[in-house]
């Protein structure tokens, strides 16, 4: 029996934000004959167990780029949190610089009250130079973004320690391209935290520790499952440390070139139900 890992937005998710039947259905019929299937995402546990409970699944959950793993009953089997001052340092700077940004904890996602105008203006600003179809593809980003569940505003950061909470994922989000390149930028030299992208507008810091790829591997570890016999699909950079994890990988079709020469194998489109038939593959050659 084999491990299998799926990424969610742009993989399992598709452009309108739904999972398909085809790959409900897919997930189901590899579940029946005794594999696992483990979701792998930069989302929250508790968002991504509301959009479970929504089409009837309790899956293996690996959140927060890798942060924490819990079971299908939603019991934390890993957590790597951020110290204190790293995660002030941090939100500093990303309000010194007017980001808009959320910051993954325990108990909910903690964002600055005044956020969501920071993205509606920034794309009041790009509406002049833009199409109408960069700016479909925006608000349809946008959208994405503020539709998760378990927001907490916050009046400012200190919300996050007054309520004790563990921090395990920073995500700073901006549409105007110099912003977000000058804040990857400014993170990208520090070798305590991890930073990668998981959509083209953001940019995520974490643990060190921290990946999907080595939350896999301390999974398999706890399911006593070789990784041998193993797939990872995904579309985005933050996937890149699962495909290394797993013996075959597969990048979507719509993921962007240098996620596709990580993998093994390039996949369907999210929109074709790329994940049914990646499954469909794997149990066929079983």
């Amino acid at each position: 029996m084999g491990i299998i890992a799926i990424d969610m937005d742009g993989t399992l998710i598709n452009s309108h934000h739904q999972i398909s039947k085809e790959n409900i259905a897919a997930i189901k019929k590899a579940l029946k004959l005794g594999h696992e299937v483990v979701i792998a995402t930069g989302r929250a546990q508790f968002d991504v167990k509301k959009i479970l409970d929504d089409i009837d699944l309790s899956l293996y959950t690996i959140g927060a780029n890798g942060a924490t793993i819990h079971s299908p009953a939603g019991t934390n089997i890993l957590s790597e949190s951020m110290p204190e001052a790293q995660t002030r340092r941090i939100a500093d700077w990303l309000n010194q610089q007017n980001f808009y940004y959320e910051m993954f904890c325990e108990s909910g996602i903690y964002t600055p009250v005044q956020g969501r105008e920071i993205l509606k203006s920034e794309l009041k600003e790009l509406e002049i130079h833009s199409s109408k179809i960069e700016m479909e593809s925006m608000e349809q980003a946008y959208e994405k973004q503020v539709g998760q569940t378990g927001y907490v505003f916050m009046e400012s950061n200190e919300k996050v320690y007054q309520d004790k909470q563990k921090v395990y994922n920073i995500l700073a989000f901006s549409f105007l391209d110099k912003k977000r390149i000058n804040g990857w930028n400014h993170f990208a030299g520090e070798k305590d935290v991890t930073l990668v992208s998981s959509s083209p507008y953001n940019f995520e810091l974490e643990h060190p520790r921290a990946s999907k790829g080595n939350a896999l591997k301390y999974l398999a570890q706890v399911l006593n499952m070789s990784l041998d016999n193993s797939i990872a699909i995904g579309d985005s950079g933050n996937d890149i440390s699962m495909f290394k994890a797993v013996s075959h990988s597969y990048a979507m079709e719509n993921a962007k070139d240098y996620v596709k020469k990580e993998a093994d194998y390039i996949a369907i489109s999210n929109d074709q139900n790329g994940v049914a038939r990646v499954i469909h593959s794997f149990l066929d050659n079983e």
